[in-house]
């Protein structure tokens, strides 16, 4: 069940971040000193074990029929407000760097409209511009960290995961998920070509959790407390990488009046 709950979470919720939280310690292996090859692969072999599993599609339980209309009307929407924004052409339109990584056009309006879907299905504030690319930033520096580490996705793994994503696909052929991708305007194929660099960034995040994870000096555990999934960041981790990132806004960028707090 993991898998069909992470597939609908990238597909529905449109997210690059992977399900889970652990709680870590500042205190971790420095980023500046290289894994061996023998770590990475340990890692990439870890993560790969936590997210693809063998499941009994037969079992996946279905939701009510008028459950399933509110869900097919949401990607409904997502699927028509995705449309003509992204877009394979806009897969090359680079918009900012952070730390080297590129942010992309269809980054920018993905994070956007998902942002939109997900404020009015929850009858909340759009978020700001600026609290939308602040996502873009945090999801691309701890990618650019990963990297560092030797740990951003490697072909194989992507490919893997997407072959996964596509079984999964191809054997519950969710309603919302048809009803998202007609609304899009785009194939099956269109979709995983669209999606490969968000799957490799929440691959990423994946591989340093699990790295944190193994390598962190993580406190002893107190009687009671409940163990989590490593496949979450904490901010205290996070925040002062991304304090020190190197953004740089290209003249598409700008044009979009895109800004952020140095």
């Amino acid at each position: 069940m993991k898998n069909t709950i992470i597939f609908v979470f990238c597909l529905v919720i449109i997210t690059v971040t992977l399900s889970g939280c652990s709680q870590q310690s500042n205190n971790i292996i420095d980023i500046d000193k290289p894994l061996t090859q023998s770590q990475i692969d340990e890692i990439i072999t870890l993560t790969n074990e936590g997210l693809i599993k063998d499941i009994d599609y037969s079992k996946v339980t279905r939701p009510d029929a008028e459950e399933q209309a509110k869900i097919n009307n949401n990607c409904r929407n997502l699927g028509e407000k995705l449309k003509g924004n992204v877009t394979v052409e806009n897969n090359t339109i680079i918009i900012a760097r952070v730390n080297g990584e590129a942010v992309i056009l269809s980054d920018w309006y993905y994070e956007i409209f998902s942002e939109i879907t997900k404020a009015e299905n929850r009858n909340k504030p759009v978020p700001s511009d600026e609290e939308i690319f602040n996502n873009l930033l945090i999801i691309k520096t701890i990618s650019s960290t990963a990297r560092k580490l030797g740990l951003y996705p490697p072909e194989n793994q992507i490919n893997i995961y997407l072959a996964d994503q596509q079984k999964c696909m191809d054997q519950l052929r969710l309603e919302e998920i048809i009803v998202l991708l007609e609304a899009w305007d785009i194939s099956e194929e269109e979709y995983f070509l669209l999606m490969k660099d968000h799957f490799a960034d929440s691959l990423a995040k994946a591989n340093w959790g699990v790295y944190l994870d193994k390598y962190s000096d993580i406190p002893e555990k107190e009687e009671g407390y409940a163990v989590k999934s490593p496949l979450w960041i904490d901010e205290e981790i996070i925040e002062p990488l991304l304090e020190n990132a190197k953004v740089e806004l290209t003249e598409k960028g700008l044009q979009l009046g895109i800004s952020y707090d140095e």
